[in-house]
């Protein structure tokens, strides 16, 4: 048994366009919108920022198969960015519910593999609130923010209802970046995914601790996406300038800005080991989670960037499944390396009939002994990229 079969492993951002949001997109012809190029899928986000993926990876079907070959046991599926927030609100709080009935709906089938994350109206208060519900009481387990609502900052207070929502509902959300606010800088040379995701997503949280966002939400909770962004390596120096008074305002009883990380949880998206070993040092080993970004990235390399980095097995098994299980509350089927054997015939039962394997069952091949087949690319499809879209 491989080094990663041994635990359990959940991927906490993985990408899915429902069919309710890509066919709005299909029909639009200014951005956000999409079209088909000969077996791609390409998706215009605006401001020059385009991303081409294979069409196929856009199948749930092609999602279930890559899992069971890369050796992923349950994903939490969020929809695309930037869901419906560039849609008027009675468009997009009309998609929003279509396109998370299809999410859940998903899941449904495929309990035990697949959670979902809801899409919400940011843009429209009342209903992101009435949504959020509703994707509570249809099983979703929580829902993705973007850095930005439409060039919106999200400390704003027109958006503390939907945090307050979140955490009176326990619903964890996924903040994911999106086409910057500041984007002139960053287009001409296709800087937008590269830098501006991050400069976006640093920026949306700085502002919400010296908003008061989440002193106002205590029960608040967060994922910042892609290892932390670029906190593990400004966090010392929003701390010095904050304590030579170099930054207007002051938190409230004696706190450090860093004093808000506590409240953060983020993923493994790192692009490299030792960036991942700051985003740990920096947020706490219980406080990261396996990501790999799919079909935007390669399941198979994340879990490889995982194991590359120097971190202890106790550090490894808690960021490839046991904090996402406790983050989002789900009931994982233990390996027979960790007490499998003592799984009921139920537990069992329900993970063979979720498309996984019982505790006693023969596992086929996973990881790079059962490659699937090469992409347009070339390459094993556990997430295509069209080479230089990002």
């Amino acid at each position: 048994m491989s080094a990663v079969r041994a635990r359990r492993v959940v991927d906490v951002h993985i990408h899915y366009l429902p069919p309710a949001l890509r066919n709005v997109l299909l029909r639009r012809t200014t951005p956000p919108r999409a079209e088909r190029q000969d077996g791609w899928l390409v998706l215009d986000f605006g401001d020059g920022y385009m991303e081409r993926i294979d069409a196929r990876l856009t199948d749930p079907g092609h999602l279930l198969e890559t899992l069971e070959r890369t050796g992923i046991d349950l994903a939490v599926i969020s929809i695309n960015q930037p869901g419906v927030l560039r849609l008027a609100p009675p468009e997009a709080t009309a998609v929003a519910q279509e396109a998370n009935d299809e999410l859940a709906e998903l899941v449904g089938a495929n309990r035990g593999v697949l959670e979902g994350l809801a899409t919400l109206p940011w843009q429209a208060t009342d209903a992101a609130v009435e949504e959020l519900g509703r994707a509570a009481s249809l099983g979703l387990r929580g829902a993705m923010a973007c850095s930005n609502v439409a060039g919106r900052p999200l400390d704003d207070p027109v958006f503390d209802a939907t945090f307050e929502a979140a955490a009176a509902l326990s619903m964890p959300l996924l903040l994911h970046p999106t086409v910057p606010a500041q984007v002139s800088a960053l287009s001409e040379y296709r800087l937008i995914c590269a830098a501006g995701f991050l400069f976006d997503t640093t920026t949306a949280i700085l502002r919400m601790v010296f908003a008061g966002t989440f002193d106002r939400h205590p029960g608040l909770q967060v994922i910042l996406a892609h290892a932390g962004s670029l906190l593990p390596l400004l966090m010392g120096r929003v701390d010095r300038e904050y304590a030579r008074n170099a930054m207007p305002g002051s938190l409230p009883e004696g706190r450090r800005p860093s004093d808000y990380l506590t409240r953060l949880y983020t993923d493994t998206i790192a692009g490299s080991p030792r960036a991942l070993e700051l985003a740990i040092e920096l947020l706490g080993a219980d406080r990261v989670c396996f990501g790999s970004d799919y079909p935007f990235g390669n399941q198979r390399e994340a879990l490889d960037l995982v194991l590359a980095a120097s971190l202890p097995e106790e550090t490894v098994s808690a960021v490839c499944g046991q904090n996402a299980a406790e983050l989002f509350d789900l009931k994982l089927i233990p390996t027979a390396d960790e007490g499998g054997g003592n799984a009921t015939k139920e537990e069992a039962s329900h993970a063979r009939a979720a498309g996984g394997h019982g505790p006693g069952d023969q596992e086929p091949p996973r990881g790079r002994e059962q490659p699937g087949p090469p992409g347009p690319a070339g390459r094993d499809d556990g997430g295509l990229l069209q080479p230089g879209a990002l």
